[in-house]
């Protein structure tokens, strides 16, 4: 089965784990699997992991309330400041629905199939801001994820990564 194109107005990447403890991610060009960023997973008993650049500069930064009721992850920048925090509805064990609320007001719906990893994140109006899928690729724990022009793809990894360590856990 061949990938789909990349849709007009959005940007390709790929989104590949790495071996080890944390659940790192590199993130790749699509056509010279060029190392773009990175997605530091830390140990430890609260979700937490770092965005980088290709320079190891750090981007955002992703901490989680797991135990909690509701769990939650907050999505912050580099300097400190709230970017993003994710939510889901208390006591629902079939996480197919998550909401995220930006810093800026805006609210992001996150739907599809959380453990196939094929699901978007749409916007108020419905246009679909981040489109994550594993559905053309053929080896696990990589996917491609395509980010809107205007989204920050940084950011896009910080929430696609909380997703994941979300999914991992339930």
């Amino acid at each position: 089965m061949s990938e789909q194109a990349v849709p007009a107005g959005y940007s390709r990447y790929l989104m590949k784990s790495k071996f080890g403890a944390g659940r790192d991610f590199r993130i790749l060009a699509p056509e010279t699997e060029e190392d773009l960023f990175l997605v530091d997973g830390k140990m430890g008993p609260r979700p937490r992991a770092d965005v980088l650049d290709a320079s190891g500069a750090k981007l955002f930064d992703v901490t989680g309330r797991m135990m909690g009721i509701p769990k939650r992850m907050d999505v912050t920048d580099g300097a400190g400041a709230q970017v993003a925090h994710l939510h889901a509805q208390p006591f629902k064990f079939v996480k197919d629905k998550i909401d995220v609320s930006l810093a800026s007001g805006e609210e992001w719906l996150l739907e599809g199939n959380l453990i196939e990893k094929d699901y978007t994140l749409r916007d108020a109006s419905g246009t679909v801001m981040v489109q994550i899928t594993q559905k053309w690729m053929t080896i696990r724990d990589k996917y491609t994820i395509d980010v809107r022009e205007g989204v920050a793809p940084g950011l896009a990894f910080a929430i696609v990564w909380a997703i994941d360590r979300w999914v991992e856990r339930d």
